[in-house]
């Protein structure tokens, strides 16, 4: 803006000047023909007085001074001239000046040179004896004038050139300089351009329409960070360029993106080929979807384009962990698999040693061993279709009555029961009971009691012993069953609890255990609310503690 002012001033500037000196020109030249009109007049008439009084001795003594006299005779013959011999100059009869003198006592009259860029003036006057005595002068004309004057007109402009760029650059500055310090913020605080007043008043209401558009914003955003950042999925923004725009906290939390990812490429935070090749899917005008894995977890991942009026401005890409979803359907199909595996191998072996008896392959003498089998595996197949109901059950109950249980009451109901299989088992059982009272569900209270005492009974060593303790440890309710059976190695002590998972599957066997077990101890203590661990040495038994959260 400066430039365009400073060219402004000086181009306005130098045309005044160039109009300045054409004016000043034209009045000095009209005003300095006035004065050699008067002056020549004045000449005139002193020629003409002294002709009159001394005839051609006047002439003779004259010398003029840029002035050309000449006498001229009635019939137009020159008679004397100061400048040319007389005799040699033409009639002057025709002059206009001659002839206006003749007959108005005075004439006048302008020739300009052809050759010459000259114009000579001239004045006569009539004598007394009829005769004309005419003086002329010769001037430059305006063009031969400025040429002339050439020399000093440069410096002028020169001076003047440099004068008008000095106050324009001057000027332009003062201009802006206000402007240049204008507070946009509050621009009706200045005033002091009152032509800029209009455009002031609208960039005041600009202001005051952006603030309130960008507190609308600002609100908006408030609100989309707010569900954004409630919801369980991560949700990413991309512009066309990858680049991230937004990220709700679960997307940087599922992700394990750092907080500086914003504005960075996607790739930054997931190297993963299926996401880049998702990502660039969305990019084509394709809404894509994909699984993928990070950090030992399955993340199902959707991209949706973005368009506006058709044209593509981003990528949306949302995200949510399905790990315990994915770990369950895998678990579900293991349950399954591990369902029909369990249920055939009794089935096979029921079946075998009814055909052959029904066949009459059977000596006599084996049969009652057969049927002792068939009795077997059909009280083992019934066990395992129990257990499978009991721990479905368990999975469905969210919620279960309460009631106050004494877990010293509830052990000793349990070895009671179990007294028979430890003494088949050649196990000892010693009961280390205290008082100790439990908020949970008796019969769930139960199975966990139950099943902890029978596993260790089962998996014990023959000779062996379990030993039961109840008591109140830190505040809660406690019961520790310890064994001295076969262990559990260290590398299956995280996956004893996995429903149908047997450390040594030959001795489950012969015990007649179902693999069941312990994982309906662990839902049922779940729901008691209460946790349980497990201390296991191979060789030299296993200590399972089970700790309540609630107390009577």
């Amino acid at each position: 803006m400066t430039k365009r002012i400073f060219r402004s001033v000086l181009t306005s500037t130098l045309a005044v000047l160039a109009m300045s000196v054409a004016l000043i020109t034209i009045v000095l030249n009209n005003q300095f023909i006035k004065m050699e009109k008067s002056q020549l007049a004045v000449q005139t008439e002193l020629a003409a007085a002294g002709v009159n009084s001394e005839g051609q001795a006047y002439l003779d003594a004259l010398q003029p001074d840029g002035y050309r006299v000449t006498w001229i005779a009635t019939d137009g013959s020159v008679l004397y001239d100061s400048e040319v011999d007389a005799s040699t100059m033409e009639n002057h009869r025709e002059r206009e000046e001659f002839k206006q003198a003749l007959a108005n006592g005075v004439g006048s009259a302008e020739r300009e040179s052809d050759t010459v860029a000259t114009k000579t003036m001239y004045y006569a006057m009539r004598l007394d004896d009829s005769s004309v005595i005419r003086v002329a002068v010769t001037r430059s004309t305006v063009g031969l004038m400025l040429v002339r004057m050439i020399s000093a007109l440069i410096w002028i402009v020169i001076a003047a050139i440099a004068a008008s760029i000095l106050i324009a650059r001057s000027l332009s500055r003062q201009i802006v300089e206000p402007l240049n310090h204008l507070d946009l913020d509050h621009p009706l605080d200045h005033r002091q351009y009152d032509e800029i007043a209009p455009l002031l008043v609208r960039i005041d209401r600009q202001n005051h329409q952006i603030n309130d558009q960008m507190n609308e914003l600002h609100q908006k955003k408030k609100e989309f960070e707010t569900v954004t950042g409630s919801i369980r999925e991560g949700l990413i923004l991309l512009n066309k360029d990858r680049e991230i725009l937004s990220m709700n906290p679960a997307a940087y939390t599922i992700f394990s993106a750092p907080k500086e990812s914003e504005g960075k490429d996607i790739l930054t935070i997931c190297r993963d080929e299926e996401f880049s090749e998702l990502v660039n899917s969305a990019l084509k005008h394709e809404q894509a979807e994909t699984i993928i894995e990070m950090n030992h977890r399955q993340i199902r991942v959707d991209a949706s384009p973005i368009t506006s009026h058709g044209i593509l401005t981003g990528v949306s890409i949302l995200a949510w962990d399905i790990s315990d979803e994915y770990a369950a359907e895998q678990q579900r199909r293991e349950f399954t698999a591990n369902v029909s595996h369990e249920l055939k191998t009794p089935l096979q072996s029921i079946m075998g040693s009814a055909e052959l008896l029904e066949d009459h392959l059977v000596k006599p003498q084996d049969q009652d061993a057969f049927l002792h089998k068939i009795r077997t595996e059909s009280s083992r197949l019934l066990s395992l279709i129990d257990d499978i109901i009991q721990l479905s059950q368990l999975d469905d109950i969210k919620q279960v009555d309460e009631t106050k249980v004494n877990l010293k009451d509830l052990v000793s109901e349990a070895g009671e029961a179990l007294e028979q299989s430890a003494d088949e088992h050649h196990v000892k059982m010693t009961l280390n009971l205290e008082n100790a009272d439990v908020m949970a569900n008796d019969r769930l209270m139960y199975e966990i009691v139950y099943n902890l005492m029978d596993n260790a009974i089962r998996y014990n060593k023959d000779p062996g012993t379990i030993t039961v303790t109840t008591k109140v440890d830190k505040g809660k309710p406690t019961v520790i069953v310890s064994d001295t059976g076969i262990g559990i190695p260290k590398e299956s002590q995280s996956r004893v609890f996995e429903r149908f998972y047997r450390v040594d599957k030959s001795h489950s066997r012969k015990t007649g255990g179902t693999g069941l077990g312990l994982s309906i101890v662990k839902h049922a203590v779940q729901l008691c609310h209460g946790t349980i661990t497990l201390d296991s040495k191979v060789g030299e038994g296993s200590t399972f503690t089970v700790r309540f959260n609630q107390t009577a």
